[in-house]
C-alpha cells in the first residue's frame, strides 16, 4: 500500500468517525427535548362584576381599552343599592366600587390591564354578581403547553426546566417551567406546563406576542451521560476558540 493510499484511508476513517460523532451528538440532543403537542400564549384575567342588580346607566369602556386600577368602567343604577343606603343596611360601597352623587353604583377596575370583552352595554339590566367585562392583567402573559411524556421523560423534567418558545414567524423566546400538572393516561404522562418568560411582553414581535398566539414549546430535559458531557466539552472548547 502506497503512502497516498494510507493517507486516503486514514482521512476516510476520520471522516466516518466525525460523521458518526455528529450523528451521535444530534441524537443525544434530540432525546433531550420534548416538543409540545399544543401550546399557546395566555394572559391572566379578572372579571369585572356588579354586587347589585340594576340598569347599566353608563358603559365607559370598549374592547381593547387600557385601564388602570381604580378607573371607572360602568355605572349601574340600582334600586336595591338605593334601598340599602336609605335604610342604613350598608355604609360603604363594596370593594372596587363607589357611589356617585346621584346614588348610582360606579364599578371600578381592580387592576391595570386591557379590556378583552364587554358583556354588558348601556341600557341593559344586569343581575347581581353578573360579569360586566373581562380585563387581561398587565404584564401577565405566559405560555400553557401540553405534552405527552413517557415515564422516563417525565422523570427527567428538572425544576425550572428551560423551554424554547417558537413563534409563528420562527423567532424564539426562552422561558422556564413555572408550574406543571400531570395525569397518567395509558401509561403516558399527559402534562400541562405553565411557562414563564421575561420575553413575553404584550405586543412585541409585531404583535405576535399576545394572548391566543399559538407557539411550539420545546422542553429541555435533563440529559446526563458520557455523550452529553463530551458534547458540552466540545461546544465549550469551540466557543472558546471562536471567541
Amino acid at each position: 500500500m502506497t503512502w497516498a493510499s494510507r493517507v486516503r484511508l486514514v482521512l476516510g476513517m476520520l471522516v466516518v468517525l466525525a460523521v458518526a460523532a455528529l450523528a451521535t451528538f444530534h441524537l443525544n440532543d434530540t432525546r433531550g427535548i420534548a416538543t409540545s403537542d399544543s401550546a399557546q400564549i395566555l394572559g391572566q384575567t379578572y372579571a369585572v362584576g356588579t354586587p347589585y342588580a340594576g340598569l347599566v346607566a353608563d358603559q365607559l369602556v370598549e374592547d381593547g381599552d387600557e385601564v388602570a386600577e381604580g378607573d371607572a368602567l360602568f355605572v349601574v343604577d340600582s334600586s336595591a343599592l338605593t334601598y340599602d343606603l336609605e335604610n342604613g343596611l350598608v355604609s360603604d360601597a363594596p370593594e372596587f366600587t363607589e357611589v356617585d352623587a346621584e346614588g348610582r353604583l360606579v364599578v371600578l377596575a381592580s387592576g391595570d390591564g386591557t379590556v378583552t370583552t364587554v358583556d354588558a352595554t348601556r341600557g341593559t339590566f344586569v343581575q347581581a354578581a353578573t360579569t360586566l367585562a373581562t380585563v387581561q392583567r398587565e404584564d401577565s402573559l405566559y405560555v400553557q403547553a401540553e405534552y405527552t411524556l413517557s415515564a422516563t421523560q417525565y422523570a427527567r423534567v428538572p425544576e425550572g426546566a428551560p423551554v424554547t418558545l417558537t413563534l409563528p414567524d420562527q423567532s424564539t423566546i426562552t422561558g422556564t417551567v413555572e408550574e406543571i400538572s400531570v395525569e397518567t393516561v395509558a401509561g403516558q404522562a399527559q402534562a400541562v406546563v405553565r411557562v414563564a418568560s421575561d420575553g413575553l411582553a404584550d405586543g412585541d414581535r409585531d404583535g405576535l406576542v399576545s394572548a391566543g398566539t399559538p407557539v411550539v414549546a420545546a422542553l429541555h430535559l435533563e440529559n446526563d451521560g458520557v455523550v452529553t458531557t463530551v458534547a458540552d466539552t466540545v461546544r465549550s472548547y469551540v466557543a472558546g476558540v471562536v471567541g
